[in-house]
């Protein structure tokens, strides 16, 4: 069966989430994640992809994006997912699909939403039972609200979090 086209095409913010094919560790070690994180980093910037959120686990990684139009986001994720299974096909010497299915998006349309999302991204690792502190993990931007940031964009974050009522995000 052919794959549906993106169906939020108009929508501004999304919560993507990528997984290991059959739920394996793709990010099994430091240099794995870093990997990863780099690609992010590297590719946001050159497709002009707004990285608001994320959190990299051993067997998946969830990114909260804000793009221009749904191409930025198929763009984005063709070149770091690809790059990415490339690494790591290469690092294992291994041939074949690294991620269980192409990625999985769901639009933010308020900011009651946003703030969920990234409170569910910044908590994935607490669940996990990896840690008690979402400050203890490095592979998140939790630290990066309260710090420098490297990767995440504060200006469209703080823009929409200076207002108190839920309204429909632009």
């Amino acid at each position: 069966m052919p794959r549906m086209p993106r169906s939020d095409a108009k929508c501004k913010f999304f919560h993507v989430m990528v997984q290991g094919i059959e739920k394996k560790f793709i990010f099994n070690d430091p240099i794995s994640m870093k990997n990863y994180l780099n690609l992010i980093t590297k590719n946001s910037i050159k497709l002009n992809v707004d990285i608001l959120a994320y959190c990299i686990m051993h067997n998946h990684a969830h990114i909260l994006i804000r793009i221009n139009c749904i191409n930025d986001m198929i763009k984005f994720f063709r070149c770091v997912n690809t790059s990415y299974a490339k690494y790591f096909n290469s690092k294992n010497q291994r041939v074949g699909y690294v991620f269980r299915n192409r990625y999985k998006s769901e639009g933010i349309y308020t900011v009651n939403q946003l703030f969920n999302t990234i409170n569910y991204i910044h908590n994935n690792p607490i669940k996990a039972k990896i840690c008690s502190n979402a400050t203890n993990y490095e592979y998140s931007s939790y630290n990066e609200y309260f710090k420098e940031a490297k990767i995440i964009n504060k200006k469209i974050l703080k823009k929409y979090f200076k207002l108190n009522h839920i309204f429909k995000l632009e």
